[in-house]
Formats: C-alpha cells, structure tokens, sequence
C-alpha cells in the first residue's frame, strides 16, 4: 500500500473512529436515566427551584424521540405550596448533535400549569439577579403547549386561587439568561374574554420567580362585561403591559358601543384611555387614571376594582371628575326614553362605591359628590313653557310681554346609598326666580319627597297680575321676606310619574303671625 493509500486510510480510520465514539457518547447520553439527570439537574441550577421528573423514555425509530411525564419544579424550602410549574407530558425529537450540544428544537408539552406564588417579602425589586449570568443549560428552540393554566395563589390562604386558561402557548428560544420571545391566547376570566398577546419573558429572577421581568402587548376581543355584576356590554381593548409576573403596568384603550348599568336604561357608546396596575396575587386592579367619553361626555376616573371570591364579585371604589359634559348622556343610562327630558351642560364631582352583591345596582350604589348643570332646557314643551310661564312671572311682565327661550341653572349636593338619592343645598334658577330645596328621591320607587323655597324678584300681587292682583297688595309684606319681592315655602312630592307641587301654607301664615 502507498503512503498516500495509507494516510486516506487511517484519516478514514479516525473520522470512523469519532463517529462511533460520538454515537458512543449520545447513546450513552440518550439512556433514561442519564436524561433524567440532566433534565433536573440543568432546571434545578437555571431555575433555583426544586426539579423532580416521574419518567423519561427513548425510542430510536424511526428517529430518536424523548417523551417524559410528572415534571414539577417547586419552590425551595416552601412545601406548603403547589408546584411553580408542572408538566404532565412532554415530548421532543433529538439528533446526534443536538445532544452533544445541549440543544433541542421543538418540545411539545400537555398539562401544563403555572401557579404563580405570592411574591417573596424581602426579594431585590429592581434588580435582575441572573442578568449577566451566562446560560449553560440546555436551548431549546420552540415550545408549543397544546393546553395550558396560569394561575395565582392569593396572599390570603383562604382565596381562590385566579386562573386563566390558555388555549394556546408558543415560547422561541428558550435560555434562561435572557427575554425569552412568547405568543398567548387565553381566556380573561373577569370580565370574560378572549386575550392575544406577544412580548418578552425573562431574564428569569433565580433569587424570586415571582419578580421576573414580563412585558408584551395585547388584544382583548369580545370581553363580555355582564360578568362583573350590574354592567354589561361588549368591550374590545388593545394596549401594553410591562412589569413582572405579580405586578403588571398595562397602558392601553378600550371601545364599548353597548355600555350599560343596570339601572333601567339605554346602552351607549363608551371609549376609554387608560393606565391601571394588576395585582397578580388577587386580580385586583388599581385604575391610576382613565380617561373616558361616554357618547359625547368626557369623564376622567381614578380608583381601584378589588376582585373577591366568586364570579362576578368585584368591589369598586372610584373618584369621578366631569368638567364639560352633558347631562342629557348621563340621564340616557338611567332612564330609557326616545328623547332625553332634560339636555344642558353638566359638571360633577363625586365618589362612586359598587360593592359585590345580588342586588340590583341602585340599592348596591353609593355616591356622594356635587354638580353643576347650566344653560340646561326640558325638551318636553308643556314642562318648559311651564318655566317660561314661571320665569314672567317672577319678574312681574304681562302676558302679552315676549319671552325669550328660558335657559335654567341647576346646582347642588347629593349622596346616594341604598337606593335613595338625597339631595342639598339645591338651587333652581330661572329668570326672575330661584328654588332652593333639600329631600329624597327613590331610584326604583320614584318616590319624590323635596321641601324649601322659591323666590322671586316680583311681589306677590304682580306675580298674579290681572284683577286679582288689587286684592293681593296689601298681603305682599306677608309674602315678603330676606330682600325678595316674593319668599314662598314650598314641597314637592308624589312620585316620579306624577310629581305633585304645592305651597306650605302654614309656614307662611306663622311667617306673618
């Protein structure tokens, strides 16, 4: 043999010689228990976290495949908690130098669950514990989970944990020193919906996997706002989150053209912007600031929803701020009729309280505030020539005097709780005359029950006008009183399809006495 013949050969020789100790080496690496090694001992160091594996099989045809069952990884020195994650099945096809590498391509998992833990007290807030940290465990390239939950343990043991389906999960790149690339469809359960969302994962906190870094942005379709308990509608939301696992900063806008509170009536267009931060551990949100136009009123809301055990069961406390809206759209959600009975320019501040309940909102609805309406008129014809009549006469013009259209202002303190409106410090003004009033109102009764006093510019003998006036003259001083031409002490009462107006007589006549 040549000596060219004999360096091919054993070039030959060991290029065989490596392929066989490679094969050696993968086989060697491919058996069970070895894999199982490696597989809990590489997650146990990335993750910090306690790492058991049931079972872990190789089959080699028609290509080399892993499968495994019962993965679980706990959070260390805290057996009182379920499993961080857990893993029911898995699966992935391997190649001879993959495994030498540590390096796999697409793993397919079932039954896979996220029980986030409440965050550690004590744990670094800002900072990234294994940024820096250089990843030696195994890459994989995807991960698809067919079925999937992500849920929250409560702070407070006696909760539910809050859980969220996910129907469909894609993780690229998976390291754990670095953001790991995800997509997600889930379903929102409160209020109910449809979620899409990609963003980042990572780097994964070793010291507290509570506080890894997540951000990403979002759809939300078809959110069924009946869910939460005496709203309703259908809401559509995009935006974006960043945070980490417990605590979420999302900044987004949201559309609902069928708003409505379950007080009798219309449903309307609601448009919002918004800045709010989820709790992870309860699913409360805190509302930092809204920006809200509901159909041509603009409101700007600030406050928190507490989410309780049970559907539907969420506790909202808000401050509520309108500076130019209009009364007309406010009325709208509580009183279903083809045209409003009142239109004008409203302002309000107030609180606003809807605890959990099977009641109907007006007994569950407490609010305590004041408002503005001016430049406000009836749209019934009778109701407003009705102040037309009042407004002349209260400044004492004859009726064949003209009349301009009459504007009225209205202002006023009020509360509501359990279904009773109270309302102070009323003042009513039209031309020539001013109501001022204090009483209740039943949101489901109706019922009217008003007391105090209209004052007009007019004495009491031009206000009559006509004949009769003559014999009213002397009894004007009577009706006289604070610099009013006339101070009548009045009540209304009734109910809200017949109101009923009359003068207290006899605090008149004990006036005079």
């Amino acid at each position: 043999m040549s000596r060219k013949r004999r360096i091919v050969a054993w070039i030959a020789a060991s290029g065989l010689a490596v392929l066989v100790g490679l094969a050696v080496s993968a086989a060697w690496m491919m058996r069970p228990a070895s894999l199982k090694r490696l597989v809990e001992d590489g997650l146990a160091s990335q993750l910090n976290l306690d790492t058991s594996v049931e079972h872990i099989s190789v089959q080699f045809l028609p290509r080399p495949r892993v499968s495994g069952k019962a993965l679980t990884m706990r959070v260390r020195e805290r057996p009182d908690l379920p499993p961080f994650i857990s893993i029911g099945t898995f699966w992935v096809d391997v190649g001879l130098f993959s495994i030498m590498r540590r390096h796999v391509g697409t793993v397919h998992v079932d039954g896979l669950e996220i029980i986030v833990p409440p965050r550690q007290d004590g744990g670094q807030p800002a900072e990234t514990a294994s940024a820096g940290r250089k990843d030696h465990g195994v890459v994989v390239d995807h991960l698809v989970a067919h079925d999937a939950k992500l849920s929250f343990v409560r702070k407070r043991p006696d909760r539910l944990p809050l859980m969220f389906r996910i129907h469909e999960l894609k993780v690229e790149d998976i390291g754990f020193d670095r953001p790991i690339p995800f997509y997600a469809r889930l379903t929102n359960p409160i209020p109910e919906g449809i979620v899409e969302t990609r963003g980042t994962f990572g780097p994964w906190r070793r010291d507290d996997g509570t506080q890894t870094a997540l951000s990403g942005e979002y759809t939300f379709l078809n959110a069924n706002l009946a869910t939460i308990n005496g709203i309703g509608g259908t809401l559509q939301s995009t935006g974006r989150y960043e945070g980490e696992l417990t605590q979420i900063a999302a900044y987004g806008s949201t559309f609902t053209p069928d708003f409505s509170l379950e007080l009798g009536g219309k449903p309307l267009p609601l448009s919002t912007t918004f800045h709010a931060v989820i709790d992870g551990t309860n699913g409360s949100t805190e509302l930092v600031s809204v920006n809200a136009k509901l159909l041509n009123t603009p409101i700007t809301t600030r406050g928190s929803i507490t989410n309780l055990d049970g559907p539907g069961r969420h506790d909202l406390k808000l401050d509520v701020t309108i500076e130019a809206g209009r009364i007309e759209d406010i009325l709208a959600l509580a009183i279903d009729t083809p045209d409003p009975m009142l239109r004008g320019d409203l302002s309000l501040r107030s609180t606003f309280a809807l605890p959990p309940g099977k009641t109907k909102v007006p007994q569950r609805l407490a609010m305590r505030g004041q408002f503005g309406l001016g430049a406000a008129t009836f749209t019934d014809s009778q109701v407003q020539a009705k102040l037309q009549e009042l407004s002349r006469r209260s400044q004492g013009k004859e009726k064949d005097e003209p009349m301009l259209r009459v504007l009225t202002n209205l202002t006023g303190q009020f509360t509501v709780d359990s279904g009773v409106l109270t309302l102070s410090r009323l003042s009513f003004s039209v031309p020539g005359a001013t109501v001022r009033l204090a009483g209740t109102y039943g949101l489901d009764s109706g019922a009217i029950d008003f007391r105090g006093t209209l004052r007009m510019e007019a004495g009491m003998s031009d206000v009559v006008g006509g004949f009769k006036s003559i014999f009213l003259k002397p009894f004007n001083p009577l009706f006289r009183k604070d610099s009013a031409g006339t101070l009548l002490p009045i009540k209304i009462t009734g109910t809200r399809e017949a109101p009923k107006m009359g003068i207290e007589m006899g605090k008149i006549l004990k006036r005079g006495s």
